[in-house]
C-alpha cells in the first residue's frame, strides 16, 4: 500500500478491531465517506464478540458464531490486517506489519484512534506462565474445551477416585464476570458431559472459584452477588473469597491459606492490563498504564491523537473512570467519529457522558443475574434477557440467526461432549496431563467400566 501524505487527501486511521476501534471505523465511514480515507488495522480480520465467548468455550454456541468480520465496518474505508509496530507522533506515520510479511509498511494519518485493548494481567506468580491458563480469545475458549473432554476422557480410565477427583478438580482465579461465567457454565458443561464417562461420578467434578476481593461480581449489586453466590454453591461449587494462588505446578497450586490443592487445571481471570504496544507509543500514560484522555477521548496534549477502549482511562462528569467494558467501548468509539469530524469541521467535541443499560452475569444451567436499568432480575428470566441483549448486538442479520439456531438447537439437540481437535498439542499451556506412577489404569473391556 502505497502511503499517502494528508496534503492529497485527508486519513484517519483506527488501531485494533475490538469493539471500541470496529465501532468507531463504522461511524467514520458513515460521516466521512466523501471527506477523508478510513483505514482500521488489526491482527485478525475478526471483531471477537467478547460476552459470547463462554458460550463458545463449552460448546452452547458454534466457535464461529462468536465473530464477525472487520470487514463489515469499513466498507467504504480500508481494512489492513497487520501488527502495529510503533506510531511516530511527530511525523504522524503508523507503522506496521502486514500478517505473513517480513516488512515493515507506514501509513501517513491526519488523525489517529488507538483503540488496541488489553491482555489478561499475569501477576508474578510461580509457575503461572509455564501451567496456567487464559480465557481471552477463541482459541482460548476452544483449548479449554478439548481438554475438559480430554480429562473426562484419562479420568474414565483411573480406578482411584482421588486421582479422578484431583484430574477433575478446576480452579478459576478471579469472580468478576468473565471468572463467574466460565466457573458456572464450565461446570454445568462437565457435569452434562460426564453422562458419557461411566467410570466418571459427578461428585468427581469441582470447579472452584477463587477471589481475592471479599465477594464475587463486584461490579454488581450485592444482592446479585448474593444470589449468584447461592446458585454456584447450592450446584457444588466451592467459592473461596479472601484468597488468591500463590503458586502453580503441573499437579498442584498453592493458596494464601496455605492450602495445597491437588489440580491440573488453574485458569487465570483475575484482571487486565493495556497491550504491551501501548507503551511503545509514547503516549501519556498513569501509574498503571492506561492512556490518559480528555473527556472527550482526546489524548492528553495531542490534538489529532484519540484512544478508546480497554487502555484508555476516560472519567466522567464527576471524575470516576468509566469501566473498561464492551458495552462502553461500543459507545466510546462512535463517539470519537464524531468528534474527528467535529474537529476537521471547525466545531466544538462533546464529552463522553454515557450511562449503563445493564449488566449481565450467566451463571450457567441457563440462569444468570441481571441489572437493567437499575432493577434487579434473576433466574431463568435474566437469562432470557442476557441472551436477547446480546443477539440485538449482533452485527449483522446472518449472525444473528446463526446465532438463534445454535440455542434453539441446543434445546432441541444437545451436542454430545467430543473435542474439536483444531489446535496443537501444547498450545496456550495445554501439556500432556501427566498421571502418576501409582495410577492404574483401566484396561478395556473392564468390569470397573459401569
Amino acid at each position: 500500500m502505497r502511503a499517502k501524505y494528508a496534503g492529497e487527501r485527508r486519513r484517519v486511521i483506527v488501531l485494533g478491531g475490538g469493539f471500541g476501534g470496529a465501532y468507531a471505523a463504522q461511524e467514520l465511514c458513515r460521516l466521512m465517506k466523501r471527506d477523508a480515507e478510513v483505514v482500521l488495522i488489526d491482527r485478525n480480520d475478526y471483531l471477537l464478540f467478547y460476552p459470547l465467548l463462554v458460550e463458545a468455550g463449552v460448546g452452547a454456541i458454534e466457535p464461529r458464531h462468536a465473530v464477525a468480520s472487520v470487514r463489515r465496518f469499513v466498507r467504504d474505508g480500508t481494512f489492513v490486517m497487520g501488527e502495529v509496530e510503533r506510531v511516530d507522533l511527530g511525523g504522524q506515520q503508523v507503522y506496521f506489519r502486514p500478517v505473513g510479511s517480513d516488512r515493515t509498511a507506514g501509513l501517513h494519518y491526519d488523525h489517529v484512534v488507538v483503540a488496541l485493548g488489553s491482555i489478561t494481567k499475569l501477576p508474578p506468580v510461580p509457575g503461572l506462565k509455564e501451567f496456567g491458563f487464559e480465557f481471552k480469545t477463541l482459541a482460548d475458549a476452544i483449548v479449554h474445551r478439548d481438554r475438559g473432554i480430554r480429562l473426562l476422557e484419562l479420568a474414565n480410565t483411573l480406578t482411584d477416585a482421588e486421582h479422578r477427583r484431583a484430574l477433575l478438580n478446576i480452579l478459576v482465579v478471579g469472580a468478576n464476570f468473565t471468572g463467574v461465567e466460565l466457573a458456572g457454565e464450565y461446570q454445568a458443561f462437565l457435569t452434562r458431559a460426564a453422562r458419557f464417562y461411566p467410570n466418571v461420578q459427578q461428585t468427581d467434578i469441582q470447579v472452584q472459584l477463587i477471589e481475592y476481593s471479599d465477594r464475587i461480581l463486584p461490579a454488581l449489586d450485592e444482592d446479585l452477588a448474593r444470589y449468584a453466590l447461592r446458585v454456584l454453591e447450592k450446584r457444588g461449587l466451592v467459592v473461596k473469597t479472601k484468597t488468591t494462588v500463590t503458586e502453580i505446578g503441573q499437579d498442584y497450586a498453592v493458596l494464601t491459606s496455605g492450602e495445597r490443592v491437588a489440580t491440573h487445571t488453574v485458569v487465570w481471570t483475575a484482571g487486565i492490563t493495556p497491550n504491551p504496544a501501548i507503551r511503545d507509543i509514547g503516549l501519556p500514560l498513569n501509574a498503571k498504564g492506561y492512556i490518559e484522555c480528555e473527556r472527550d477521548l482526546r489524548v492528553k496534549g495531542l490534538p489529532n491523537v484519540w484512544a478508546i477502549g480497554d487502555a484508555a482511562t476516560i472519567l466522567d462528569a464527576s471524575g470516576k473512570s468509566y469501566a473498561a467494558t464492551a458495552q462502553n467501548a461500543a459507545r466510546e468509539g462512535p463517539l470519537a467519529a464524531r468528534n474527528i469530524a467535529r474537529t476537521l469541521r471547525g466545531q466544538p467535541t462533546e464529552p463522553f457522558d454515557y450511562k449503563p443499560m445493564g449488566s449481565f452475569a450467566a451463571i450457567g444451567h441457563q440462569v444468570a443475574v441481571a441489572n437493567l436499568m437499575g432493577r434487579n432480575v434473576t433466574g431463568m428470566l435474566a437469562f432470557a434477557l442476557y441472551r436477547a441483549t446480546y443477539l440485538s448486538k449482533m452485527p449483522s442479520f446472518s449472525r444473528k440467526l446463526r446465532l438463534f439456531i445454535d440455542w434453539t438447537l441446543g434445546r432441541l439437540a444437545p451436542l454430545e461432549p467430543v473435542q474439536l481437535g483444531v489446535h496443537r498439542l501444547g498450545a496456550s499451556g495445554d501439556e500432556e496431563i501427566q498421571i502418576r506412577e501409582a495410577d492404574k489404569v483401566i484396561r478395556p473391556p473392564s468390569a470397573a467400566l459401569r
